[in-house]
């Protein structure tokens, strides 16, 4: 009887499978030069009204139909990083060569890079970032931030740089958000600048704990709340009406969240993916309120060795198709990396921090799903209807230590075997061992 036992548990348990691979298995893709991209290096994504995804590297840019890639790569041998992607109606792709401190222009109609020139052509050679807004190119420069005007001849573009000088103070980076103008400056504040109005707000960052001006990636406005993205201090949102902030990293939530963020994004009222140099999560608030809901963090590539490789102190760039509810990843030398969050046919289902390897799963009579792990316990869902937010709590019959196997029968009952030779019949309707 020992022997069969063994040779049970064995059976069952050889489909061992990684939780989060067994949940991602819905849709993720890597895509590399061998698929067609022109280089494994991306520094910036940008997907346009018609659907393209276009990608900047360091030899140019590639457009991603969702089949094939279509390489632009521009003349100079030498690397050019193109990143801070930005299109306007004129159907011209503007992007900012990082390391030359350079902007490039890309004609999508034409599939070609347009000459630039300008009555002050010092200016072109000193561009430090870009953005636009309401169909406005903006740059910015060692010592002010200006409007490139734009007039699109047959073979060349001419810009001409107008300051904004209602702008006084030194900038040091730029940031799109519909109508307002999001500058960092060298006196440690984020400027506020609505481009329609010309009115401006200034948020000093000292006050919301940044300790340094630098150490910020990225800034968003999502519904009179700025989003500040910052290397050491954690997530930062502050309300433009309230002017109260809070700061993500308190303590309460996982650690992950409290260093090297490198963004964060909006999918729906109550939900963000962040990204840190090496990781993807998912938080998501109870309420809309963000500055005092509870919100809970799930790492969407954590315990799953496939992403190691890939992410780890990789990620450059992310970017989230809404209407195909898929999340692009730009990695450093490791291509682009599509998940699909959700799909018709299948959800996703996020699981608690503490559950890391799933030997097995079954739905029983009531509808409740179980989950039998390896050195985690036995799970039983708290409800017994499957959505997203599916939340599981530790059967308090289960040992912690004991990795386990799980079988349903004809009957609706549910079997469990463990490593120390153990089985457990369970009748799913009254829960009675």
């Amino acid at each position: 009887m020992k022997s069969l036992i063994i040779t049970l548990l064995c059976s069952f348990c050889l489909s061992t499978t990684n939780a989060q691979s067994y949940f991602r298995q819905c849709g993720i893709q890597l895509l590399t030069k061998q698929n067609g991209l022109s280089n494994n290096t991306l520094t910036g994504i940008y997907q346009d009204k018609v659907g393209f995804l276009w990608l900047g590297t360091d030899v140019g840019l590639s457009r991603y139909d969702g089949i094939h890639f279509h390489n632009y790569n521009l003349i100079d041998k030498e690397p050019r990083a193109l990143a801070h992607l930005y299109e306007t109606s004129n159907n011209l792709l503007w992007s900012h060569i990082a390391n030359l401190n350079q902007i490039a222009c890309f004609d999508k109609m034409r599939g070609i890079y347009m000459p630039l020139i300008s009555p002050t052509p010092e200016v072109l050679k000193d561009i430090q970032d870009i953005c636009v807004l309401q169909d406005k190119l903006y740059a910015l420069t060692s010592n002010v931030i200006v409007e490139l005007k734009m007039e699109k001849n047959a073979d060349e573009i001419r810009l001409t740089a107008q300051p904004l000088i209602d702008i006084k103070t030194k900038v040091l980076r730029l940031y799109n958000n519909e109508d307002i103008l999001c500058a960092l400056t060298v006196e440690n504040q984020i400027l506020l600048y609505n481009v329609s109005d010309k009115s401006s707000e200034h948020i000093n960052g000292t006050d919301l704990g940044i300790v340094k001006a630098d150490n910020i990636e990225k800034i968003h406005i999502y519904n009179n709340n700025v989003w500040i993205c910052d290397q050491t201090e954690g997530i930062i949102c502050y309300n433009t009406n309230t002017k109260t902030s809070r700061t993500l990293n308190d303590n309460s939530q996982s650690s992950f969240i409290q260093k090297d963020i490198r963004d964060i994004i909006q999918i729906d009222k109550t939900t963000f993916i962040i990204a840190t140099w090496s990781s993807l999560s998912a938080i998501r608030f109870e309420t809309d309120n963000y500055l005092q809901s509870p919100f809970h963090i799930i790492d969407l590539t954590q315990h799953d060795s496939y992403y190691t490789p890939i992410l780890k102190n990789r990620i450059t760039d992310i970017h989230f198709d809404k209407s195909n509810n898929v999340l692009w990843v730009g990695t450093f030398g490791r291509g682009l990396l599509k998940l699909n969050l959700k799909g018709n046919d299948i959800n996703r289902i996020l699981l608690n921090d503490e559950i890391r390897y799933v030997n097995g799963i079954a739905q029983d009579a009531d509808g409740y799903i179980w989950l039998v792990t390896e050195k985690d316990g036995i799970y039983k869902s708290i409800e017994n209807k499957i959505f997203p937010n599916l939340r599981f709590s530790l059967w308090e019959k289960s040992n912690k230590n004991n990795h386990y196997c799980l079988h349903k029968d004809r009957n609706g009952g549910l079997w469990f075997g463990d490593n120390k030779g153990n089985i457990l019949w369970v009748n799913p309707t009254t829960v009675k061992q």
